[in-house]
């Protein structure tokens, strides 16, 4: 199987096409170990609107694909005209900006799926958007793993309120306690944290590299994640520890934002653990589930276009 990703070069866009290519190809080769597999990233940065509308890929040597994917609004265009021109099925990761019949398959996190309304038939709902972290079963578990965001559309940032909840947590662990920041991350914080808990070793974002989080997660026995960051709440479930959820304010609205309503969703199911609930007992509960939504989307698509296997 060969595959396009059709891509704007974001980090959070490229984790979730990555990581469904890496299962579908996992699958792939299982099934057909000798036929050729591959994945090919096509970057549309730079290109205008209107190259995008009509791109046919004149400038790629590559082999034809049986699938496209794609993730970001600016990939949109391209990825359709492409699949269009080389008559391949498209597919999008998260909520497109354009209408969900354009794509051959929608995969959404159920948190932007419209309340009240009929799903689409190619609308495949997730649990939080793909990421490509797997369990690493054979690394040793020993660390505290801490993952601090920042101010964002639906939280205030308290460092206070953050501080207070790391003091606590460092006095009931028994563990090594690694903290990394993000760019959100107010830069006094790392002088803040580093003051107050001395004993949590310190890497702030801009001295991690690409692979930081992935590395640090397989032998990460716990995981605590600040509210504002869904995205890196759903990578501490994909690979297998028991996460925690460092509470910060809410701004006010009127209705429940989409990420506060996907957090919810996994509180609620008892997937993740509040500072608040787990203050009462300084356990974090490990549910024994592990997210595998690339895999569970692959298995999916390889359903409903069995002739990508032919």
């Amino acid at each position: 199987m060969v595959i396009y990703i059709i891509s704007d070069e974001k980090k959070g866009h490229l984790s979730q096409t990555r990581g469904l290519a890496a299962a579908l190809l996992e699958r792939a080769a299982r099934k057909a170990p000798h036929a050729p597999h591959s994945v090919h990233e096509i970057s549309v940065v730079g290109k205008s609107w209107f190259s995008r509308l009509f791109y046919k890929g004149k400038d790629l040597d590559l082999p034809r694909p049986a699938l496209i994917i794609c993730a970001g609004h600016s990939t949109h265009l391209a990825a359709i005209s492409l699949s269009r021109h080389l008559r391949c099925p498209r597919i999008v990761c998260m909520k497109p900006s354009l209408p969900f019949s354009m794509f051959d398959l929608c995969i959404i996190p159920r948190h932007d799926v419209p309340d009240g309304k009929n799903v689409p038939s190619n609308v495949f709902q997730t649990v939080g958007a793909i990421n490509n972290i797997k369990p690493q079963p054979d690394v040793r578990k020993k660390d505290t793993l801490i993952l601090i965001g920042g101010p964002s559309k639906e939280f205030n940032w308290d460092a206070e309120t953050v501080l207070n909840q790391l003091t606590t947590i460092v006095r009931h662990s028994t563990n090594n306690i690694v903290l990394t920041t993000s760019r959100r991350t107010p830069k006094d914080f790392v002088q803040d944290v580093t003051t107050a808990c001395p004993s949590i070793r310190v890497e702030p974002v801009e001295q991690t590299g690409p692979d930081w989080v992935p590395e640090h997660l397989a032998c990460a026995r716990e995981v605590w994640v600040t509210q504002d960051s869904v995205s890196m709440v759903y990578e501490a479930l994909s690979s297998g520890a028991p996460v925690g959820i460092i509470e910060m304010p809410a701004k006010q609205k009127k209705k429940q934002a989409r990420v506060s309503r996907g957090l919810s969703m996994l509180i609620k199911e008892g997937e993740v653990c509040t500072f608040t609930a787990w203050a009462k007992e300084h356990t974090l509960p490990h549910t024994g589930n592990i997210l595998d939504e690339a895999g569970r989307a692959a298995d999916h698509i390889l359903e409903k276009f069995p002739r990508l296997l032919s």
